[in-house]
Order: C-alpha cells, then structure tokens, then sequence
C-alpha cells in the first residue's frame, strides 16, 4: 500500500514511523523546519522504549510530488484541513481512500464533501505525542490507541484494509460497532479538557481540585453530550459518566494541545471544538452556554499570538 501522509506532527509521524518500520511505502507532506530537518535527517521519534530515526520514502512541501496514493491520511491541525483537503487532490486516484485525524466532530463530513462520500473515513486517535523540535516528535505514556472505520461508522468494506495495514504495523487498531460514537465519545471529554485547561491556563490537576472549574468540565461535557443525541448519535447510556471518570483518571500535569498552542502563541482550533459545539448547538436549537463563552473568552488569540 502506498500511504501519503500531510501533517508530520504528533499524529502524522507517529503513523509515519510505525508504517514504514513495518514496511509500507509512506509519502509525508510536510512543511517548514520540521519538514526541512525529515527530509535531511530522517523523523527522530522518541518513545518510553526508546528513540528511533525512520525514513520516509519521500518528504516534500508539495504534496503532488507524493504522487497517487491508495490511502491519504490528512494529519494536520482541524483549522488546516480545509487548506489541507485541497492541497492533497493530486494524491488521489479512482480507489484513494482519505482518512481524517482531526480534533473535533466535522473533519469527516468535510472530507465527505469535498472528495466524495466513498472515499472518506473517519479516524479517531487517542494518543499523547507532539513535535519536541524540528524533525523529532516525542511519544508520552498512555493510550495509543487508533480507531478507523467509514463515513457512516461501519468497519468493514473499505476500511478494513486501512485497519489491516494499521494491525500489521503495530498500532492498536480495535473493532468497534460504529466509529462515529467513538468519535463522538472522544468530543465530549476533549471539548471539555481544552476549554477548561486552555481557558484557565492551566493542567488537570488544577482542574479538578477548584469546585467551579469540574463544575464547568462536567457541564461542557453535557453540552456536548446533548448536540450528539441531537444529531442522532447512538451514545451509550453512561456516555457522561464515562467522560467524568476519563477526565478524573487524566494525569494532574496533562493540558490540551490547546493550552499548548495558545502558550506558544501558535493559531487555536477552538472554532472546531468549543465553538463547533455552540455554532452546532445553535443550528439543533440548543443552548450551549458554557461551551460559547470558553469560544468567546479564547476568540482573541484564534490566530495566534496578538501584537
């Protein structure tokens, strides 16, 4: 199988390195320093096993050079992927399937749209890795876990080579009866994990020891809890429950990427995910009150850095 992979960072490489140790062909678009440092060095990955360098069989900026592709994963950051979905349509052929690792609950519904209900798959990764430099990315202990499934959240079919290539490469690819409330179930403990930590500048830990601040966890979680039932997601009957006892167990020094990107001045995803859950919220007409003020206290820094 001949995989392209845009976005090299957390996601992107983690992918990137396990696929080509084990042997797939791996195109990897990407930009910048950290694209510059892989294509000369190779993708430094640091592991709790240890550190590795893997190799891809091209790294470029553009992403024609990466030619056509049996599978696109599109890794970038949710408000890249617009730009993302379009930069990659040389990548496809009449049987390319693209598969999305974003953040959030749209992702797969955009790819749906731009390339074609039959091409697009829903991704899903539960995982704690980032860049640590240029042309290195760091794994840190806790899930790996990658779930993969289509368009309407079935296994089989079209997704199960991509599942098959993922098992036989060593990542943690596990069957589930429908993708989409996997991915719906990550959405309502991520929305609350990065409005809360991005939003107060702060981990978990702190989280969870101020009153007021579960208080907004837990209600973020219900929002989002009730735009899924809204849009006819079969969520398990303990969904709320479950992301509390997730968000209880998360290690008390962990923030969202969020928190990280607005610390490094770096462009926030939040109309992805706090404001995907007010904008969505609103359209199903349901008030998301917590989730539209956490959007509105961070809009300021939605593109980064302010001067």
């Amino acid at each position: 199988m001949r995989i392209g992979i845009v976005g090299a960072g957390g996601i992107g490489g983690y992918l990137a390195a396990q696929l080509i140790e084990a042997g797939q062909e791996v195109a990897l678009v990407a930009r910048g320093a950290h694209g510059a440092a892989i294509a000369r060095d190779g993708l430094r990955f640091i592991a709790p096993e240890g550190v590795r360098v893997v190799r891809a069989a091209l790294v470029s900026e553009d992403a024609a050079a990466a030619g056509v592709c049996d599978l696109v994963i599109l890794a970038v950051k949710a408000h890249q992927l617009a730009g993302a979905i379009e930069a990659a349509r040389p990548m496809l052929g009449p049987a390319t399937q693209a598969l999305t690792f974003q953040n959030g609950v749209e992702a797969p519904e955009m790819c749906a749209e731009a390339y074609g209900r039959e091409r697009a798959l829903i991704g899903v990764a539960r995982i704690f890795v980032n860049i640590t430099g240029p042309g290195e990315i760091t794994l840190r202990e806790g899930p790996r876990r990658f779930v993969v499934g289509d368009i309407d959240g079935r296994q089989e079919g079209r997704a199960a080579p991509v599942i098959a290539a993922f098992r036989a490469a060593g990542i943690d690819c596990p069957a589930r009866a429908d993708v989409r409330v996997e991915l719906w179930e990550k959405f309502l403990l991520f929305n609350a994990v990065s409005s809360t930590t991005a939003g107060a500048r702060t981990t978990m830990g702190v989280v969870r020891e101020v009153p007021e601040l579960w208080a907004l966890f837990e209600t973020l979680v219900r929002e989002t809890e009730a735009l899924a039932r809204a849009r006819g997601i079969p969520l398990p009957p303990d969904a709320v429950e479950r992301a509390l006892k997730a968000g209880r167990a998360t290690p008390a020094g962990a923030r969202s990427s969020t928190a990280h990107d607005l610390e490094m001045g770096r462009p926030l995803e939040i109309d992805w995910l706090c404001g995907a859950v007010a904008r969505l919220s609103a359209e199903a007409g349901l008030e998301a009150p917590a989730s539209r003020t956490v959007h509105a206290l961070l809009a300021p820094w939605r593109e980064g850095a302010r001067p």
